[in-house]
């Protein structure tokens, strides 16, 4: 996966993870040092063993994604424009992730329904049924611990000088997106541009434990 007194806006989310040898895509700076960051998402779903039964089997397909990935060319730079689409059941999700000078990339999320052959654009809420603000409750609370991993961390004591705490977000002011058989949302905390890469928060649910908030 590549990548509050106030918020910036919803779509800038940046990506960065662990690694001597990982690729510029993965890696973000923020004054010289490299970090893991919201890229690493947080789950507390418990891990079970499958089943070999064919019923399963069913219901392991029915929760699956397609994905695929593509590169764009960037005139004046040397990153390219990436292109994530991931397609689960009748929904769709495209993330384009923008380089800045740096090389460092910033996603804008899209989400999709496909009726009649069409991709029709929908809110993020309209992915959601009835029970939506039990998962956005579940959302925030794993956002906010997140949140309290940098902050209390002394090496981004100044990144969070200003910031006391943060909103609760609603599902608008996040972006969305399917990801490798998950749901994951992604937030930015609002810091300054020196912070950007302990800016973006992500969390994400196995699409199996998000199924019953989905829409049919």
């Amino acid at each position: 996966m590549r990548n509050l007194a106030f918020l910036i806006p919803p779509v800038l989310f940046l990506s960065m993870s662990f690694g001597c040898e990982q690729s510029k895509r993965s890696l973000t700076e923020a004054d010289g040092v490299t970090i893991e960051s919201a890229e690493e998402t947080i789950t507390d779903a418990p891990i079970t063993e499958v089943s070999s039964e064919p019923e399963e089997q069913t219901a392991t397909d029915s929760t699956s994604t397609a994905c695929e990935e593509k590169d764009e060319d960037n005139p004046g730079s040397e990153d390219p424009i990436i292109v994530r689409t991931c397609t689960y059941q009748n929904y769709r999700s495209v993330a384009t992730g923008m380089p800045d000078y740096k090389g460092r990339y910033s996603w804008e999320y899209a989400l999709y329904k496909l009726e009649n052959e069409e991709s029709v654009p929908i809110k993020n809420e309209l992915l959601f049924n009835e029970k939506r603000d039990d998962l956005l409750r579940q959302v925030n609370q794993r956002i906010q611990a997140e949140y309290h991993l940098f902050s209390d961390d002394p090496d981004f004591s100044d990144c969070f000088a200003m910031v006391e705490s943060i909103p609760a977000f609603g599902f608008d002011e996040l972006s969305i997106g399917f990801e490798d058989d998950q749901l994951v949302f992604h937030a930015s905390l609002g810091l300054p541009e020196a912070c950007l890469s302990i800016d973006g928060a992500s969390v994400s649910f196995k699409l199996s434990e998000v199924a019953p908030y989905l829409q049919q």
